[in-house]
């Protein structure tokens, strides 16, 4: 320990420090004797305690005493002097001296040494506290004027509110009165009262924490939107009953919903938006003006009443197991239109997420109903297969067995009978009948077995009758070529994406006259589909439209089997398909 002493006699210094360390307290002492050697020491620093003489020829130790508070008045200085009484003592002490020792007492030095110097530590830690505490709650006041949230404790019992600064900006009530709950409702929207009302009158009854959004009417006019959160405090007795939580101006966060709702009313899609429970909160204009109902009746009518019956109990299921995951999920289910027709969609929802709490969720819906009736049918060819199957196999194990064992045994005996005999002529016409017979048989059962391409032109030319096409559309077929038989898989795509562009012709281009051509040449097979009708964006044309992907469908389709596809539109021209494929790709050859 490094001590600077104001002395002017060495052997008292020497008593002192000897005293010392016999107590256990080593040190080295640095002793000064004038003003000069005492400020350049303090100065330099470096000491853990400053004694001090009372009286000396040409200074004083409350001289000293005033320098050492201005340069280091952290380090404690204690008088050590066989001068002063009792009541200049006192007076030092007053001063700002630490403490004191009568050099005739030199025994108690080391118990007041140690003892200033806890004294001082203390003081220390509690300075650092008191400051790291400021600092702490100048960070807090700053972090919650950044964003905008107060904090707040409510004692139920006594009715106290404590607010932050930040809480007090939010309500726009001077800093510094009193906050009561009447002051609170005067500020509240009048239509919000009876929902903070009931909140305030269930966490007093329940003890239970509290989230919700209310509203605040300011002297202004203006209104505020805020959050108010707020848990309850341990406490050992119910009149205790505490309540801390937090306030967050959330206007600007409504406002942007606000935004963003109108934003999804112009989206040509069915969106809704729903509460953090599932509850509907907002329906887009598409969801309204499809279901024909008002946003009051959308946000409460029960979801049965728009969804297919049969399909309402699982939805429901569904929705419930995917809101408790907070995670997206979809599902599929048919909706009822303002017309009345149930149709297909596929809902999907996904969740906002702020501070790891879900607080909205936002549900699409896609019409899928073309989808679900080309799975229907896919699903009864499958069966009519099936079938065909069975049959053939039943046929092959049944009628065209016992054929084959006739056959065989009418061979043996017709080979028995003699050649110039009057019944071998009948009994070989008899077996030639019972084998052409069999390769009838297995020519059907042959059949039965294979899928088979129906005719291409046939196929397309019932997506008319399939779309329900106005009876004033003037619809040509035309074929140009020999028809060549078709890879089954390239059948398929060439049937997708013709399908595909007389959907569109038929259902969207308000055309008058659909045309449609299959050219069988040598060097490919080109397709056309062709209308008078209004024609496409060319931005959708370019890129597609959200969530659709008839467009992008076709190109795929017409990539995988190594074609060409070329779509032209234009609203005085309408729009023209053409897919052209090589007759290698297309067509069947010997060696298949």
């Amino acid at each position: 320990m490094r001590i600077l002493y104001l002395e002017d006699e060495p052997r008292d210094a020497e008593l002192v420090q000897a005293s010392l360390e016999a107590d256990g307290l080593h040190c080295e002492l640095i002793r000064a004797d004038t003003r000069a050697d005492f400020l350049t020491s303090l100065q330099k620093g470096g000491f853990e305690l400053i004694l001090a003489d009372y009286t000396l020829p040409l200074f004083d130790g409350i001289s000293a005493l005033k320098l050492a508070q201005e340069i280091c008045p952290e380090v404690p200085f204690i008088f050590v002097s066989g001068t002063m009484d009792e009541e200049l003592a006192i007076e030092a002490l007053k001063q700002g001296a630490t403490d004191y020792v009568f050099k005739t007492r030199l025994s108690k030095i080391a118990l007041r040494v140690r003892r200033a110097l806890r004294e001082t530590e203390e003081r220390c830690q509690r300075k650092r506290a008191e400051e790291a505490l400021q600092r702490n709650e100048a960070y807090l006041a700053e972090a919650q004027r950044l964003s905008h949230t107060g904090s707040f404790g409510w004692h139920v019992a006594s009715g106290k509110i404590y607010w932050s600064e930040e809480t007090y900006r939010i309500i726009e009530i001077e800093l510094g009165t009193q906050p009561t709950l009447d002051l609170v409702f005067e500020r509240i929207h009048p239509d919000d009262r009876p929902l903070v009302q009931e909140v305030i009158d269930c966490a007093r009854q329940q003890a239970r924490e509290f989230d919700f959004e209310h509203r605040l009417l300011l002297p202004d006019g203006s209104v505020k939107h805020v959050r108010v959160v707020g848990h309850p405090v341990a406490q050992a007795r119910s009149e205790d009953l505490e309540f801390v939580g937090a306030v967050t101006d959330i206007t600007e966060r409504k406002r942007a919903e606000q935004e963003l709702q109108q934003l999804v009313d112009l989206v040509p899609q069915i969106i809704v938006v729903l509460d953090a429970d599932g509850k509907r909160i907002h329906a887009n204009r598409v969801a309204r003006e499809y279901t024909g109902l008002t946003l009051d009746k959308f946000t409460s009518e029960d979801i049965g009443k728009i969804v297919h019956p049969d399909d309402a109990v699982r939805m429901r299921r569904v929705r419930e197991r995917g809101l408790a995951l907070s995670a997206p999920f979809e599902l599929e289910a048919r909706l009822r239109g303002r017309d009345g027709v149930y149709r297909w969609f596929l809902f999907r929802y996904n969740p906002l997420v702020e501070e790891g709490r879900v607080r909205r969720w936002y549900a699409t819906s896609t019409e899928i109903e073309s989808r679900k009736r080309e799975e229907n049918r896919v699903r009864r060819e499958n069966v009519r297969l099936e079938e065909r199957t069975r049959i053939a196999q039943e046929l092959h194990d049944t009628l065209l067995q016992t054929f084959l064992s006739a056959s065989m045994l009418l061979s043996v005996a017709a080979d028995e009978v003699s050649s110039d005999s009057s019944v071998k002529p009948r009994l070989d016409r008899i077996l030639q009948i019972m084998n052409q017979g069999i390769q009838e048989g297995r020519a059907t059962i042959q059949d039965l077995r294979s899928t088979g391409t129906p005719d291409l032109v046939q196929a397309l030319s019932r997506v008319q009758e399939e779309v329900a096409v106005q009876p004033d559309v003037d619809f040509r077929v035309a074929v140009v070529g020999r028809q060549e038989p078709l890879r089954s898989q390239v059948w398929h795509e060439i049937y997708r994406i013709g399908r595909e562009a007389l959907v569109n012709a038929f259902s969207h281009s308000r055309a008058k006259r659909v045309e449609f051509e299959l050219e069988y040449a040598d060097s490919n097979l080109r397709m056309r589909v062709r209308d008078n009708g209004c024609g496409i964006d060319p931005q959708v044309l370019l890129a597609g439209r959200d969530g659709h992907w008839g467009l992008a469908g076709m190109r795929e389709r017409a990539t995988r089997i190594g074609g060409l596809l070329e779509i032209a539109s234009s609203p005085t021209n309408g729009t023209e398909v053409q897919l052209f494929i090589p007759s290698a790709v297309a067509f069947h050859s010997s060696a298949d």
